[in-house]
């Protein structure tokens, strides 16, 4: 009989993703048959001996940014930058190392764990590289800093953008400090000047995914205007790609609304388009109005222990406002009504809506457009959900929404979610409290954002420290990131490790929970793309 047989490994098997040791039929592309150890394998024309190690359906990321990993290889990488004098002096060296670069990118700034809590202004980044034109991106990439050049080239008082995306001094000018909207549109101009293919950079990211096990990944962003190059990326078929499209001016603009989605398939996932209802560090929250005191008390004490005023500085600045028992920061995108009509018009025409929503306030209104929109179960997605209370958890599950958290986020942003507070009023990451309500979980990366290797997010979505009672199974992270998160972008691998189901396979070494293991074979359609 044709076909390769595996024996002698554990099968997570099914679309429930349940572990049991046995062997795995592959003939062609798909999977055509799967048994435990009672069970006879049937003959094959190739044998594989996998004892002691462990099959997974091939990890679907629904959410990462392949096409801005890309660009980070070209520029510098500021994550290990502890304050701003390190991350001024690092820039500097680097201007003074390639004097011909066009653009300074730097990347994976952690401002939130400066004593200081801001990026550098364009007066300091003037004054260690004259005369250049640098962006400095934090790591959710939402906000970023610019030097005058930079300004100049950007036109930045013509950006367009929501009042507080440009920071300004007291006399209204510019200092350099861009979030959301203003940052996006300036990321995408510095970019279209920066040297290096896309469509190259893309690859070679993609590449990095199959390395991970990652069998399908979902570009959480693209402009209209790249679309046929993501069809190009697309046609290897290793891994499965599919993306939603967004505003052509930049990641974090306004949605265009259906009439600005390309027609036909989007790569290996059904048509999807994606909105942003809140910001990164600038997300929507609702907390009790007593947690303001609280909130300021814990930022006084962050600035005695930096010996920095900072982290109050901070705080200080946020947009917040009282309203009866609940105290608000206002940082909502969309007014309810006119969210609503935007999500009518891509459901009517097809259109699966991908709504971030890192803040409850946030969360809360996409739940609620989604059902005055006559949203169907599944017909949506609500990406991050990082803050969350029990009566927003109810207003997901009565949407139908499918719902994708980053478990990495809670190495990357949780210790300045406990730093503010935030955590004592509202549940951070909350997987147990969405599951237990009812609604389809799914998890990914947000890469960069978060950390990419799937096996690490299983690991953090299970083993917790921020808030315990929050984590899943292992079958439930699992499952998780693969059937569950193919269902949600509608493509194949819903079934699981099952007969007829599409031979995309994760192989690891051992547990996958054993931080020492490493996934060593990836196969995508019946093919082997990495390993042996």
């Amino acid at each position: 009989m044709a076909g390769t047989l595996m024996t002698g490994a554990t099968i997570w098997a099914g679309p429930t993703c349940e572990p049991q040791p046995g062997w795995l039929l592959v003939t062609g592309d798909s999977i055509t048959a799967v048994g435990g150890q009672d069970t006879p394998p049937p003959p094959a024309s190739t044998m594989i001996d996998l004892a002691g190690c462990h099959i997974l359906p091939g990890f679907v990321d629904t959410h990462l940014h392949t096409t801005v990993v890309g660009w980070q290889t070209l520029g510098i990488d500021g994550a290990a930058w502890t304050d701003l004098p390190q991350a001024l002096a690092a820039i500097g060296a680097a201007a003074a190392a390639d004097p011909q670069a066009p653009w300074l990118l730097c990347w994976n700034a952690r401002p939130f764990r400066w004593p200081q809590r801001r990026l550098p202004t364009a007066a300091e980044l003037d004054a260690v590289a004259p005369g250049r034109q640098i962006l400095v991106s934090g790591v959710d990439v939402h906000r970023g800093a610019v030097s005058t050049q930079a300004m100049r080239t950007l036109g930045l008082t013509t950006l367009r953008a929501q009042a507080g995306d440009v920071t300004r001094d007291r006399r209204g000018r510019p200092t350099g400090e861009i979030w959301e909207q203003a940052y996006g549109e300036a990321l995408a101009r510095a970019l279209a000047d920066a040297p290096g293919s896309l469509e190259d950079l893309t690859r070679r990211a993609l590449d990095r995914c199959l390395a991970l096990g990652i069998t399908h990944a979902h570009e959480a962003y693209v402009a209209p205007q790249q679309h046929e190059l993501m069809l190009r990326l697309a046609a290897p078929a290793a891994p499965r790609l599919s993306w939603a499209v967004g505003a052509g001016s930049g990641l974090l603009s306004p949605a265009p609304g259906p009439a600005g989605a390309p027609d036909g398939p989007y790569g290996a996932g059904s048509r999807e388009a994606k909105l942003f209802l809140d910001g990164g560090d600038r997300c929507a929250v609702c907390l009790p109005a007593r947690a303001l005191g609280r909130l300021t008390l814990q930022a006084v004490r962050e600035t005695v222990a930096a010996r920095h005023p900072g982290p109050l500085r901070d705080a200080l600045r946020r947009r917040s406002a009282v309203r009866g028992r609940e105290l608000h920061l206002q940082y909502l995108r969309y007014a309810g009504i006119d969210l609503t009509r935007l999500l009518a018009g891509y459901l009517e025409a097809g259109i699966r809506p991908r709504l971030h929503a890192l803040g409850n306030l946030a969360v809360r209104q996409a739940a609620e457009a989604l059902r005055a929109a006559g949203a169907g179960p599944g017909a949506a997605v609500i990406d991050h959900l990082v803050l969350l209370d029990p009566a927003t958890v109810d207003l997901v599950a009565a949407s139908g929404a499918w719902a994708t958290y980053q478990p990495g986020f809670l190495t990357t942003f949780g210790p300045q979610i406990v730093d503010g507070g935030t955590d004592r009023f509202l549940t951070v990451l909350g997987g147990r409290q969405l599951l237990d309500a009812g609604v389809p979980l799914t998890l990914a990366s947000d890469h960069p954002a978060g950390p990419l290797d799937p096996l690490g997010n299983l690991r953090h979505a299970v083993h917790r420290t921020i808030q315990p009672a929050q984590a899943l199974t292992r079958v439930e992270a699992v499952r998780a990131l693969t059937t569950t998160a193919a269902a949600s972008i509608g493509a194949p691998g819903a079934g699981g490790l099952t007969a007829g189901e599409p031979a995309d396979l994760a192989i690891c070494d051992g547990d996958p929970f054993t931080p020492a293991t490493r996934v060593t074979q990836t196969w995508v359609a019946g093919v082997p793309r990495q390993g042996p």
